[in-house]
């Protein structure tokens, strides 16, 4: 059993809960089995940090993502904070997902419990499942669109003269990306629609397609980027 005797503002309390009931509560993984997530309960290790550790550093290799089941984590880029994360929350899928090394400094503001999922975890249990991969893109979607709205912001406050629109640079990458790997232009609307964490009947929909139309453009988009799968895509996107 995990106990919690701290409640932050939504947090989801913990007292009197399994790992497995936990677990069902967190957004990507509401949808998994109830086999995965038994493995996951039972197979994932919990850990402690005091105060003030690091439990990563920008870039690091990295080959687990974290749950948050107590406490708070301060999240840092360049020594500058750009978010805090609380219970219920989880960090490092970027590791999973894309491959790619940590992308900010990771410590504890007060004493924290997490559940590590590491990546052979991920890839028996999550990496088949399309609701779990989904949800962790429109969280690294939504990540990736606060973190440059905070570096234009901090921009700004250094040097009003050079001030720049980090969204647009994001726009200016992806199109320049689109271009090279030769999307049509309902192509890349696809693409964007992906990145923004659609599903295949949200974009069908958006865009007055068929799910089977949906389906093709992804295919060849996919095939484009020669990659395999949305979470590839967006991490490609996002690098």
């Amino acid at each position: 059993m995990i106990e919690c005797e701290q409640h932050f503002e939504g947090e989801i309390v913990l007292a009197d809960m399994t790992n497995l009931q936990f677990l069902g509560k967190i957004d990507f993984l509401e949808r998994v089995s109830a086999d995965a997530l038994e493995c996951l309960a039972t197979e994932c290790h919990v850990h402690e940090l005091e105060q003030g550790k690091v439990l990563f550093k920008d870039e690091e290799d990295g080959s687990s993502m974290y749950i948050i089941l107590s406490g708070e984590l301060i999240v840092s880029k360049n020594g500058i904070e750009i978010a805090r994360r609380y219970n219920g929350d989880y960090i490092g899928e970027m590791s999973l997902i894309g491959a790619k090394p940590r992308s900010a400094t990771v410590i504890s503001a007060v004493p924290t419990r997490l559940l590590e999922i590491t990546q052979e975890q991920f890839s028996s249990q999550l990496s088949s499942n399309p609701d779990a991969l989904l949800a962790i893109m429109k969280t690294l979607s939504d990540r990736a669109r606060d973190n440059l709205k905070i570096f234009k912001t901090q921009g700004s406050r250094r040097d009003r003269s050079h001030e720049v629109d980090s969204n647009e640079q994001l726009e200016e990458h992806v199109k320049y990306l689109m271009q090279e790997a030769g999307l049509t232009s309902r192509e890349a609307d696809v693409a964007r629609l992906i990145c923004d964490g659609l599903s295949d009947k949200e974009i069908a929909g958006k865009l007055g397609l068929s799910h089977h139309t949906v389906k093709d453009y992804l295919k060849k988009i996919y095939s484009k980027f020669r990659v395999h799968a949305r979470a590839q895509l967006v991490a490609f996107m996002f690098k």
